[in-house]
């Protein structure tokens, strides 16, 4: 390898760890050519995992690692999100089974690249949803050394609802919102307020309610849209007349 070459595979192997997920075109931002791409595989520093994908000095692909990877392109808003973000980043956890797939989120419209499908095949379930807007309710957290954007706390719960009670039920979530005890009641604020669900803002308040969170009294109602009409979410359940929804046993004590 040439000494330009040497030089900017340094100048990568210091920026990127070990098994960390470069995509095609986030080289060629940093200035890494196609050519010098092929050259990099040829030579180990970079482990090809598929079409537009490196590894960088071979290394396991994590799902952390991959969406670090989508992120860091031009077009991809997908993140960790729902109950996976609420379990495996904030730390809340309760009996809902091990075995749900990783909660990814997006916008709608977008379209995972196939070496991503490829490498986690079905153990993840994607939404393409613009009921939350792209631009708030994230935190940076740690992928091996680089940074991933993950949902808050707030916004976690929010996606956990809007799967409700299809993939999760009332009772599972209700459990999950029982532990929201610092949320930041602003950016649940800001979250509720640009919100498209109207089952699911109902769904928040209530349990939030429910659940006697003392940050709920901080949330102002009249900057929140909750629609019109009662919403059926259970059936045979019992109507709530404060926020209308028909929901069963929550499991409240």
């Amino acid at each position: 390898m040439d000494t330009q070459n040497g030089t900017d595979i340094k100048r990568l192997l210091e920026k990127y760890p070990r098994g960390a997920v470069l995509t095609a075109r986030e080289l060629l931002d940093l200035g890494v050519s196609r050519e010098l791409q092929r050259s990099y595989v040829r030579s180990g520093w970079l482990n090809r995992v598929g079409v537009g994908a490196y590894l960088v000095l071979g290394g396991e692909m994590s799902l952390d690692g991959a969406l670090r990877a989508l992120q860091a392109g031009p077009f991809l808003s997908v993140h960790l999100g729902g109950y996976s973000a609420l379990s495996e980043k904030h730390g809340k956890t309760h009996n809902i089974p091990a075995t749900h797939k990783a909660e990814l989120f997006g916008r709608r419209g977008e379209k995972l690249p196939t070496w991503f499908a490829s490498a986690f095949g079905a153990d993840y379930l994607l939404r393409l949803t613009d009921f939350l807007p792209v631009e708030i309710g994230f935190v940076d957290v740690d992928a091996g050394g680089l940074s991933v954007k993950v949902s808050s706390l707030e916004r976690s719960m929010i996606e956990l609802l809007y799967l409700s009670p299809v993939t999760h039920t009332l009772r599972e979530a209700y459990q999950i919102m029982e532990l929201l005890t610092t949320a930041k009641p602003a950016l649940a604020q800001e979250l509720l307020e640009h919100c498209t669900s109207v089952k699911v803002k109902r769904l928040f308040l209530l349990m939030a309610e429910r659940a006697g969170h003392a940050w709920l009294k901080r949330i102002d109602l009249s900057g929140i849209d909750l629609g019109s009409g009662i919403r059926e979410i259970e059936r045979g359940g019992k109507l709530d007349r404060k926020y209308g929804v028909v929901v069963g046993d929550l499991g409240e004590i």
